[in-house]
């Protein structure tokens, strides 16, 4: 197998020890390891590919003046734009098949801030000593490979350390020996599709009767992060048309609360602004998801709630906050210069919002029906279909709406 190369993240004033020892490691394998320094306070002579001021320079600082004038915020940021252009470089140059990274909390950051730079399914590792909370700060909507590192990176290698650290490095290792990359062979045939557990059905119809009609389908949890990813590859033009069967984020996005807020704002705009065929549903759009029921703010609990599990609450929204994610819908929606149809399930948009389910309120999808009719453009159709959003037939709907739309631009 021929030589990889994988950058070594790190700042090597606090981290030498760790990013010599991973670089050893790769070297074991076989390949080369490409050592980038980010740490600022780093004096010189590092044995580094790439110096801490070779990174400031990238970023359009020098190090001295850096480190003298800006506040720790401002020199964390410019260290992980530096590394992040050197990645990029290195990637578009096709000298580079990996990266890892490694750090405590300033180490992390700027490393991981870097690596999400690098497209989905690039091999990308982050070892870190504080990333066994809440990890979307540092991964984002990207594939990033979080392994949190146990004991602390101080000192160098300790038994411990060395295990963490050989095995994220075997990881990455693995990924770039035998890792398999995004391939699309034809962007007109790729669908993309949004779904939740409270829409799976209807989700799974759709992905198999396109994938039986020929068309490859890619489906996106609604989580925050998942809207956030498919928003991304939209713009980068992987998809040639987008089944938004789940649009739950939209909620979360316009209220500003939920564990499911999506990373970057601007959830369907994206589709609108490419131009391609877009169908748009309302699964999920009646409620807020939270994680355990303690998480749930306390002007919230006085609301329905029905617990998906014991880690996920489910919070009824209200009649004005389905109102204001109707006003954005349409806003956004109205916006585009491609063709688009919202399909509307009478029956329900999901499992628990449902008539019988424990969280409906008739009331609420009655305010936001009205709000979306009165704003969306008359160029845009609204079809209302007396199904729930699992049905067959309004799976079978979808499916029909985006073919024609597809079939239509080619």
């Amino acid at each position: 197998m021929s030589e990889k190369r994988i950058a070594i993240i790190g700042t090597y004033d606090t981290k030498a020890h760790e990013m010599l020892y991973v670089a050893e490691r790769i070297a074991s394998y076989g390949h080369k390891g490409i050592l980038i320094d980010a740490g600022p306070l780093t004096e010189g002579g590092a044995k580094v590919e790439y110096s801490n001021r070779e990174v400031a320079r990238k970023a359009g600082w020098e190090l001295e003046r850096l480190v003298k004038e800006g506040n720790r915020e401002t020199i964390m940021a410019a260290m992980a734009d530096g590394v992040g252009a050197i990645l990029l470089e290195l990637f578009s140059s096709g000298s580079l098949d990996g990266a890892i990274g490694m750090g405590g909390n300033q180490g992390s950051s700027i490393a991981a801030t870097a690596m999400r730079k690098l497209p989905i399914g690039f091999p990308k590792v982050l070892v870190s000593t504080v990333t066994s909370g809440n990890i979307r700060p540092y991964v984002g909507e990207t594939d990033l490979m979080v392994m949190f590192s146990v004991s602390d990176l101080v000192g160098g290698p300790n038994p411990v350390s060395r295990s963490i650290l050989g095995n994220a490095t075997a990881a990455i290792v693995g990924m770039v020996e035998r890792g398999e990359p995004i391939r699309i062979s034809e962007r007109t045939k790729t669908v993309a599709l949004t779904a939740l557990g409270n829409t799976e059905a209807a989700a799974s119809r759709i992905s198999r009767i396109l994938k039986e009609k020929g068309y490859e389908v890619i489906t996106f949890h609604a989580s925050g992060a998942g809207g956030t990813a498919l928003e991304d590859l939209i713009e980068q033009g992987v998809f040639g048309g987008v089944i938004d069967l789940t649009t739950h984020e939209l909620v979360e996005e316009v209220v500003g609360a939920g564990a499911y807020v999506p990373v970057k704002p601007g959830r369907l705009t994206k589709a609108a602004a490419k131009g391609i065929p877009l169908v748009v549903s309302l699964g999920g759009l009646e409620y807020i998801c939270f994680g355990p029921k303690e998480t749930i703010p306390a002007r919230l609990r006085k609301r329905k709630i029905y617990m998906h599990n014991p880690l996920n609450a489910n919070v009824k929204a209200s009649s004005a906050e389905m109102k204001k994610a109707a006003y954005e819908m349409a806003k956004r929606l109205n916006r585009g210069r491609g063709p688009v149809e919202v399909l509307i399930p009478l029956r329900g948009w999901s499992i628990y919002g449902a008539p019988g389910g424990p969280l409906y309120e008739p009331e609420g999808n009655e305010v936001l029906l009205k709000t979306l009719k009165k704003k969306l453009k008359p160029s845009i159709p609204i079809r209302e279909l007396d199904y729930h959003i699992n049905d067959p037939a309004f799976a079978d709907a979808c499916v029909d709406a985006i073919l024609r739309m597809m079939e239509k631009r080619s």
